[in-house]
């Protein structure tokens, strides 16, 4: 997303694989990781991180929740966001059950499994129990059933 004003990534292999292309799209933005090496090689902002799902109770701190797209969405509460449209949060395996929208990652990188795929909306629902900001759903298809459903055009336009 070109115009983000924020990028995260837990993963240090991602940003070693990433890092370049993602400074090139997301020009301007910050770039945001719970991954010590990677924040002091790439001059990443750092949060801390803790295992499980819902909100931390220590400052400065996200919990994991099992994968990159909940760690992001705690930051964006973390930073304050009024309204969250989640976009990519599919929570399956896709056709042919490749298990991103892409084609599964090689090298390092990891790719969900089913028991990952089982646990996150049960972390993602904590969160949703715990926060009172306003967040809609707006993959096409998702198990993920914690927050509103809405189109994504109607999601941009209000």
């Amino acid at each position: 997303m070109p115009s983000a004003s924020a990028l995260y990534a837990c993963d240090r292999n991602w940003w070693h694989a990433w890092h370049a292309q993602a400074c090139r799209t997301c020009e301007g933005a910050e770039f945001w990781t719970c991954n010590r090496e990677a924040s002091r090689i790439y001059d990443l902002h750092f949060i801390e991180s803790e295992a499980g799902g819902g909100f931390s109770k220590r400052a400065n701190t996200i919990r994991q929740g099992g994968n990159s797209g909940f760690q992001a969405l705690a930051l964006a509460l973390h930073f304050g966001a009024a309204r969250v449209v989640l976009l990519g949060y599919d929570m399956q395996h896709g056709p042919g059950k490749q298990k991103h929208w892409h084609a599964d990652h090689g090298g390092k990188l990891h790719n969900p499994q089913p028991a990952n795929l089982r646990a996150w909306p049960i972390a993602f629902a904590q969160l949703a129990r715990q926060t009172q900001t306003p967040i809609v759903n707006a993959t096409r298809e998702t198990a993920l059933q914690c927050f509103p459903r809405i189109d994504l055009a109607d999601a941009l336009a209000g």
